[in-house]
């Protein structure tokens, strides 16, 4: 087998063997402690530029499948872990991690004490990092990291809109009803017509707007105030995307020209967006909140949400002018940082964690509900 090393920025290095494709890659050292959804995380626009490290001993158990993609393709720059599963085992398996990994031409190494990675994450901070295959000392690679300039992941993912097919609508809804009862379904698909300004989207965001009765419309992050409000929109939706709110500003400019006059609903990235369109601030974490059973406490019932996560960013709670309107509706009960806000008289709310049906019957799908009742 062939080896692989992980150098950090400050020089750690950890040793293991190469499972991926061979070559070297360059990004953000981040973790992941789910012990599914591996699939998810690896091809979620939000991921692009990361290093993922999964801390879960082993991963790849039940294989990829093309129903838990996000997207078309792995967005990460590489992938750890400490062990890769040998033989997938699953009656929805279309093939192994390692082949996905290979086809998508990404470079990842198991064998690495990935626990050991978040411990010093968690310590030091998220930081650059390289992963390679390459022949040559720690030293060397860590040279050539050091010349390595991280790009801002804010590139627009999608050019032109496009709306979600209806014919999926229609499917999705058969698989919904059956496999999460728990999520209201409403039996006209369409019936809101939702702007969602994709800054990064996740495809299950558009399959759960679209399985509680909305019809998507996926525009540019680019796109202005004006022509979300020409299409006849009953509401916003503001996506999760990779990178800081700060290069998304322009975004939040049209937001904040939008709000009162539609709903909008933001999720990750699309929270911080909103936060900021609604004059508050967003600052960098130490270390981010990535991977599941997440504790969430809901400040208005008191009740825990037990959800997935992945940012990097968090609001700062005592940012918003006073006369905003603002309250914080969720907290973190790890840390006390900010997981939901909400502009009630402008009908505009937002949650950093990830709402969707899966990867747990733990997670919160009423928040689109909620969006539902405002649009309504």
């Amino acid at each position: 087998m062939k080896r692989a090393i992980l150098v950090l920025e400050d020089g750690t290095t950890f040793e293991g063997r190469a499972c991926g494709a061979a070559g070297e890659a360059f990004g953000r050292c981040v973790y992941n402690t789910s012990a599914a959804g591996y699939q998810e995380a690896l091809s979620s626009p939000s991921s692009a530029g990361n290093v993922i490290a999964f801390t879960y001993p082993e991963i790849g158990a039940y294989g990829v499948n093309s129903g838990d993609a996000e997207s078309g393709r792995i967005h990460a720059a590489a992938a750890v872990f400490k062990r890769l599963s040998p033989a997938p085992s699953s009656w929805r398996a279309e093939g192994s991690l390692r082949d996905y990994l290979v086809k998508n031409r990404v470079v990842a190494a198991e064998n690495m004490d990935t626990r050991a990675v978040l411990r010093h994450i968690r310590k030091r901070g998220e930081m650059n990092c390289i992963l390679t295959t390459k022949q040559g000392t720690a030293g060397g690679v860590l040279k050539r990291l050091k010349s390595f300039k991280a790009r801002p992941a804010a590139d627009a993912p999608v050019k032109k809109e496009y709306t979600w097919p209806a014919a999926k609508t229609l499917q999705l809804i058969k698989i919904f009803n059956k496999e999460s009862s728990y999520i209201r379904i409403v039996k006209k698909p369409g019936k809101f017509r939702v702007a969602v300004i994709d800054c990064g989207v996740n495809e299950s965001f558009l399959r759960m707007l679209a399985s509680a009765g909305c019809g998507p419309v996926v525009m540019p992050a680019q796109a202005k105030a004006e022509q979300l409000l020409k299409r006849g929109i009953d509401g916003v939706f503001i996506s999760n995307g990779p990178g800081g709110p700060a290069l998304r500003e322009g975004v939040a400019a049209e937001v904040r020209k939008v709000a009162g006059k539609k709903p909008i609903l933001g999720i990750g990235l699309g929270c911080q967006i909103l936060a900021l369109a609604l004059g508050g601030k967003v600052y960098e974490m130490k270390s981010g909140h990535r991977g599941a059973n997440h504790s969430v406490k809901n400040l208005r019932t008191g009740s825990v949400e037990v959800v997935s996560q992945d940012h990097g960013y968090a609001i700062d709670k005592k940012s918003f002018p006073k006369n905003s309107g603002v309250s914080i509706t969720h907290i973190n009960l790890n840390d006390g940082t900010v997981e939901g806000i909400e502009a009630a008289k402008l009908k505009c709310f937002g949650v950093q964690y990830y709402p969707q049906a899966r990867p747990g019957a733990h997670d919160a799908p009423y928040v689109f509900g909620k969006f539902i009742d405002y649009m309504r």
